[in-house]
C-alpha cells in the first residue's frame, strides 16, 4: 500500500471483519521495550510517525495519535493531520480519550501481548461508562494488513564472559533464587530483554542500538532456568556457556509453559510483563505475585569489573568525541558540512577505536532551529547545512563490549554571540543546581 491513508483504510476494513469497533496500536513489543525490532514497528508503518514513544487509536470515524511533549513538532511533520488527531500525553490518556470517543456498546480491540494489566484495567473502566468493552485479540489486525512486515531478527547470540561481566550467570541466578526464597515463591518470569541478557551473560543483535535478544525466561527457586528463544540463535559456544542448569526451549513454547504452574507461587513484574502473561498464569492456576523484576536493582548495582568497563568505555568514547568536536570547530566554519555529514564523521571517529559494536541510539545531529526539537532525527529530507552564527547540538553514544555511552554537547559555529553565551550559561547553571540539589524523599522532577 503506497500511502498511510491506504493503510488506515485497510485496518478499518480488517476491524470490520474482526467485528471490532476500534483498535489500540502502541509502540512497544511483547517485552514492553522502549526500543523495538522492525517487526514490531506497527505504529510507524500505520501512521508514518518515527519517534520512540507513542500510541494510536483507530475508530470507525476517528483516529488519534498520542505523543508526549518531546514529539509535539515531529508528529505534525510526519503524520497527516487530515486523518489523525494529535493528542498530547499525559494531559490526555489513551484510556480517557477512548472513554470519551468510543461508541455506545463498542468493542475495542487490543493485543494483550502489547499492554500491561494496569492499562487494560484502566481502559476497561473508562469504556464501561459507555457500555463499551475492551476485547483481547488472538491475532493483531495490523499484522493482518501489513503485507511486507519484517520477520523477527535471526541474529545469533554472543557470550559476555565472566571476565567481562564480573559475575557468572550461576552467581546471578543464585541471587535470584535467594530473592524467591525470601518471598516463598517458586519461580519468577523475566520478560525485559536487558534483564535476560544480564542474567545469562549473553548479548544479542535483535534490536537496533541495544545488545539484546528476543527471549523470555522463567527462573526457578533452585536457580535453574528455562530460556525461551529461537533455537537457531544459539551457537555451540553459547550452548556450552549456558550449561545444563539452563533449559533452552523454543520461544513459541513460552505461553503454554505459563499454564503449567498450577498451585505454584510465581512472581511477575506488572510494569514489564504484559497482560497476556498474567492472564496465562491466572488461567493455569498459579498464585501470581506482582513484584518488580529482581534483576532491575541487581543490574543497577555495578560490580568493580562493570565500573572499570564503564570508565574504560567512557574514556575511549570521550576521546573520539573530543576529536570530533575539534573537527567541527575547524571545518564547519569553512562551509560544506551538514547534519548528516557530521553524524557520519562522528561515527568514523568512534569506529577508529576498532571496538565499537554499534551506536547506542540514532545520533541527534541538529543545527540551528533543529536543535530545539527534542529527539530530532536527521534524514535526507531534513538535512540542514551548518552555517556561521548557528549553534550545533550533537547527542550521541556508543555501544562497546565493556560499556555504553550517551553524551550531549552544544557548540557554536564561529564566534558565539552574547545571547548564545547567556542562554548556554543559564542552562548550565540550571543543570548544576539540579545536580547539587538536596531534596526530601518523594520529591518529583516537576517540583525540582
Amino acid at each position: 500500500m503506497s500511502t498511510h491513508a491506504d493503510r488506515l483504510s485497510a485496518l478499518r476494513d480488517q476491524l470490520k471483519r474482526d467485528r471490532l469497533d476500534g483498535f489500540v496500536v502502541p509502540l512497544t513489543d511483547e517485552h514492553m521495550s522502549e526500543y523495538v525490532g522492525a517487526y514490531a514497528q506497527r505504529l510507524a508503518w500505520l501512521t508514518g510517525f518515527q519517534g520512540s514513544a507513542g500510541t494510536a487509536v483507530v475508530l470507525p470515524e476517528a483516529a488519534a495519535i498520542f505523543t508526549d511533549g518531546r514529539y509535539t513538532l515531529q508528529v505534525r511533520q510526519q503524520v497527516d493531520g487530515t486523518h489523525w488527531a494529535y493528542i498530547g500525553v499525559p494531559q490526555t490518556s489513551v484510556a480517557g480519550w477512548l472513554g470519551d470517543h468510543a461508541g455506545q456498546g463498542a468493542r475495542i480491540g487490543y493485543d494483550p501481548w502489547l499492554h500491561t494489566r494496569a492499562w487494560v484495567q484502566e481502559a476497561s473502566k473508562a469504556l464501561a461508562e459507555r457500555g463499551a468493552v475492551l476485547v483481547a485479540v488472538d491475532t493483531n489486525p495490523v499484522d493482518a494488513v501489513w503485507p511486507d512486515r519484517p520477520a523477527p531478527s535471526t541474529a545469533t547470540l554472543s557470550v559476555q564472559t565472566d571476565d567481562q561481566a564480573g559475575q557468572s550467570s550461576a552467581q546471578k541466578r543464585a541471587g535470584i533464587a535467594d530473592w524467591l526464597a525470601a518471598r516463598k515463591a517458586d519461580a519468577v518470569v523475566l520478560t525485559a530483554l536487558d534483564s535476560i541478557a544480564w542474567t545469562f551473560n549473553i548479548r544479542g543483535k535483535d534490536v537496533d542500538h541495544t545488545p539484546v535478544a528476543l527471549a523470555y525466561t522463567i527462573v526457578q527457586a533452585d536457580g535453574t532456568a528455562d530460556l525461551f528463544i529461537a533455537p537457531e540463535k544459539l551457537t555451540d559456544a553459547v550452548r556450552q556457556h549456558l550449561g545444563n542448569a539452563i533449559r533452552v526451549r523454543d520461544r513459541s513454547e513460552f505461553a503454554a509453559a505459563l499454564a503449567s504452574y498450577a498451585g505454584k507461587r510465581v512472581a511477575a513484574d506488572p510494569e514489564r510483563a504484559v497482560a497476556a502473561i498474567f492472564d496465562a498464569l491466572d488461567a493455569g492456576g498459579a498464585s501470581v505475585l506482582a513484584q518488580r523484576d529482581p534483576v532491575v536493582l541487581a543490574k543497577a548495582l555495578k560490580n568493580p569489573v562493570e565500573i572499570a568497563g564503564h570508565r574504560s568505555a567512557s574514556a575511549r568514547d570521550g576521546a573520539a568525541l573530543a576529536r570530533f568536536l575539534r573537527w567541527v570547530e575547524a571545518e564547519a566554519p569553512k562551509g560544506g558540512q551538514t547534519e548528516l555529514s557530521c553524524a557520519a564523521k562522528l561515527l568514523e571517529f568512534r569506529q577508529a577505536s576498532g571496538v565499537l559494536l554499534d551506536t547506542s541510539f540514532d545520533t541527534i545531529s541538529a543545527t540551528g532551529a533543529h536543535g530545539a526539537s527534542p529527539h530530532y532525527r536527521v534524514d535526507e529530507e531534513s538535512n540542514a547545512p551548518l552555517e556561521l552564527g548557528q549553534l550545533y547540538l550533537v547527542d550521541s553514544g556508543g555501544q562497546y563490549q565493556d560499556g555504553t555511552t550517551d553524551v550531549t554537547r552544544v557548540l557554536p559555529i564561529g564566534p558565539p554571540t552574547a545571547e548564545m553565551r547567556d542562554r548556554f550559561t543559564r542552562v548550565l547553571k540550571g543543570h548544576i543546581a539540579l545536580a547539587t540539589a538536596v531534596f526530601p524523599h518523594g520529591t518529583n522532577g516537576g517540583q525540582l
